[in-house]
Parts: structure tokens; C-alpha cells; sequence
């Protein structure tokens, strides 16, 4: 007769077990929402049937990422702007400059007031209005998109399109998958003109989906997968494995080195194409809402970092020889006089300020905040000389 007696010991202890165990797993991801704070994007960022992905509307985070050096605080406004709530009309005499670009204009890594645009608002002051239009991951067809859709209904006064050289040219042909599971849409050149190809649908948000999404914001999950990243990335340091960093990749049709690279391709060629009539439309766009257009390229930490892209290119085992940093631009600017559109590239203003301290994070390629602080006085002198009596 003692043999149930066990089994109900048996079942008690397993009860007990799985009770204790389930418990100190929901302590300890009580703990860790309270001490640790992990960088997942993906919670501010949603799917957009039209621009692939964009920002949560009035929505927070706490943006952690200790492996490129970044914390900062993300807050988006109604419009989905990381930036403060924006009157649908100006006040009268204001003179509204609106900045339109990707993870550079959005400040990855860095407070809102750091960011080139908040300090060149604080340098212009009063009767002058920057609006920040950045969102990570962007192509230039993105930021058309938008601006039609929504940004042009704010009437800039100006309108600075704020291009990243190594990522935009690229992006402009691709419709990779970053965020929310969804694709971004992408012009095609057809003739004289544009033919865009929308996103892919969202996939439907299933009980499966669901939970992976449920889990990708758990506290304790995202430790243990960061701690485990970690050591495989110090392991690969330890066996100096070659690898490519995200973007670097060199043996793609198409990377980060592409559009520096003087031998061309058919691939290139065409995503140049396409870009340079998103340009034009922007400029038409501007034209007929009576707002002046800049094309702006922020010098890359790739052009002005030699350690860096040295490393870059041993890791990747890119042809260095085949490099030409200054090709882009030099293509950007040749394009922008014919089609009389203004550009400015500060590399000189760069190359001046280097001595006196980095300009970039240390562990990733965005600039840093002394970064956006060269750019915002440049840009204050810039649009301070060309702005009427």
C-alpha cells in the first residue's frame, strides 16, 4: 500500500519543482525590467502598408546598447516623429526647416538635444522652427514616400534631405526586410520615370507570431541571448575569425563598399539612377510648395577614420585598391549643379575638427554628439548666409 503514498510524493515534488521554478523565473524577469534595460527597436518601430516600417506614434523606450557605446531615451510625437508635439501650422514670420534622413537625422545613440537638428534650432532660435524627419533603416524612396504622404502638409520653408552615401545609394534598390517583418517599397526606373513597387504585406500575426513577439521582449530572455552573443563575439576576437560586420559585406551584388568602388556594375549603376530621380521628384515636390531644397551629405566615419576602415576592409577583404571615398560625392555634386539643386558635403569642416576629439562613437559609425555639433554650426552659417533679409 505505500506504493501511492510515493507517487503522490512523487507528483508533489515534481508540483513543488516546476511551482519554485516557474517563480524564480518570474522574479527574476521582474528583476531584470527593473536593472536592465536592452536595446530591442523593434517595440517603437511598427509595419507601414505604404512605407515598409515607421515610428510608433507617441510612444517611449529606453534605448540600451552597450556594445556600440549607446543609451538615450526615444519619445515619438502623433506624427511619428522623434520629436515634440509639431503645430500642423506655423505661426506667422516663423521660418520652418524640415530634416528629413535615416539613423543619422533620427540620433541613434544619442539624447534628442545632442542631435544636429535640435542644436541647430538652438543656434538659429527665435523665428526659426527644425523639425527632425529621421527614421533608422530609411532609404531616400522612404523619405519621399513620406514627405508626399505626410510632411509636406507641415510647409517647410526648407526642406534638407539628408543623405548617407554607403547606405542610401544601396537602399534605394533593395527591399530588404529590417523591421517588423515587413519589406520596404522601392522605385524601379522606367523610361523618364518612377514606377514604385510597394511593400510586402505584413504575415499575419498568428498564435505563433505572437509569442515570438511576446518573448522577444522578455527581459530574461534578452539577457541571456546578449550574454551569449557576447561570448561568441569574444571567441571569434580570440580565433581572429574574419567576419563581416552588418552592411560590410563584400560579397554581395551590392554593400556598403559599392558605391566607392571605381570599377562600377550594372547593380550600382542602376541604384545610382533611381536615386538621382528620387532627387529630382524632391526637388518638384519642393518646388511646388514653394520650398527651398538642399541635398545634404554628412561626412561618414568610413571616409574620415582610417583605423576604422582599415579594420573594415581586413575584416570584409574588400579590394581596397578599387576604393574611391571621394567618387560619390563628386557624382552628387556633378549631378545636383546640372539639375540646379544645392548640395553641401562639410568634409573640410571635418577634417579641421578631428585633432580636437573624436567625432563618432567609438564602437559604431554614427556620429557622436561633438559630430552633430560641428554639423549644426555648419549648417547655421550655411542656412544663416542664404536666408532673405
Amino acid at each position: 500500500m505505500p506504493l501511492p503514498q510515493r507517487s503522490h510524493s512523487g507528483r508533489a515534488n515534481v508540483a513543488v519543482l516546476v511551482t519554485t521554478t516557474v517563480v524564480l523565473l518570474i522574479g527574476a524577469e521582474v528583476v531584470l525590467r527593473a536593472l536592465y534595460h536592452p536595446q530591442y527597436v523593434d517595440s517603437v518601430i511598427r509595419y507601414d502598408p505604404v512605407l515598409g516600417w515607421s515610428l510608433k506614434p507617441d510612444a517611449r523606450l529606453v534605448s540600451n546598447d552597450p556594445d556600440r557605446g549607446f543609451h538615450s531615451h526615444i519619445q515619438t510625437n502623433s506624427l511619428g516623429l522623434r520629436e515634440r508635439e509639431i503645430a500642423a501650422k506655423k505661426r506667422p514670420g516663423v521660418r520652418r526647416i524640415l530634416v528629413i534622413g535615416d539613423s543619422v537625422v533620427f540620433g541613434s545613440g544619442l539624447e534628442t538635444e545632442d542631435r544636429f537638428s535640435d542644436v541647430l534650432g538652438r543656434l538659429l532660435a527665435d523665428g526659426v522652427e527644425v523639425i527632425n524627419a529621421g527614421i533608422p533603416g530609411w532609404g531616400n524612396d522612404q523619405e519621399l514616400l513620406f514627405y508626399e504622404r505626410t510632411l509636406r502638409s507641415l510647409r517647410p520653408d526648407v526642406v534638407v534631405l539628408t543623405i548617407t552615401v554607403n547606405n542610401d545609394i544601396v537602399n534605394n534598390a533593395l527591399d530588404d526586410a529590417l523591421f517588423e517583418g515587413g519589406t520596404k517599397p522601392r522605385f524601379v526606373a522606367e523610361g523618364d520615370s518612377l514606377r514604385m513597387i510597394p511593400p510586402a504585406a505584413a504575415p499575419p500575426l498568428g498564435f505563433k507570431a505572437r509569442c515570438k513577439r511576446f518573448l522577444r521582449k522578455s527581459r530574461l530572455l534578452l539577457f541571456v541571448k546578449h550574454r551569449l552573443a557576447q561570448r561568441t563575439a569574444t571567441q571569434r576576437v580570440r580565433e581572429d575569425v574574419v567576419y563581416a560586420p552588418h552592411g560590410y559585406e563584400s560579397f554581395r551584388h551590392l554593400s556598403h563598399w559599392s558605391v566607392y568602388d571605381a570599377r562600377g556594375s550594372d547593380a550600382i549603376a542602376a541604384a545610382w539612377t533611381v536615386t538621382e530621380r528620387i532627387l529630382l521628384r524632391f526637388a518638384s515636390d519642393c518646388r511646388a510648395d514653394s520650398a527651398a531644397f538642399i541635398v545634404f551629405a554628412m561626412p561618414l566615419k568610413l571616409e574620415m577614420d582610417a583605423a576604422w576602415r582599415n579594420e573594415m576592409i581586413r575584416r570584409t577583404g574588400v579590394d581596397a585598391a578599387s576604393l574611391d571615398f571621394e567618387l560619390p560625392y563628386r557624382r552628387l555634386a556633378s549631378f545636383c549643379t546640372d539639375h540646379g539643386i544645392e548640395f553641401h558635403y562639410p568634409r573640410e569642416e571635418f577634417v579641421a575638427s578631428e585633432g580636437a576629439g573624436p567625432l563618432y562613437f567609438e564602437r559604431d559609425s554614427h556620429p557622436n554628439a561633438r559630430g552633430n555639433a560641428i554639423t549644426a554650426a555648419w549648417l547655421a552659417r550655411t542656412l544663416t548666409a542664404e536666408s532673405p533679409p
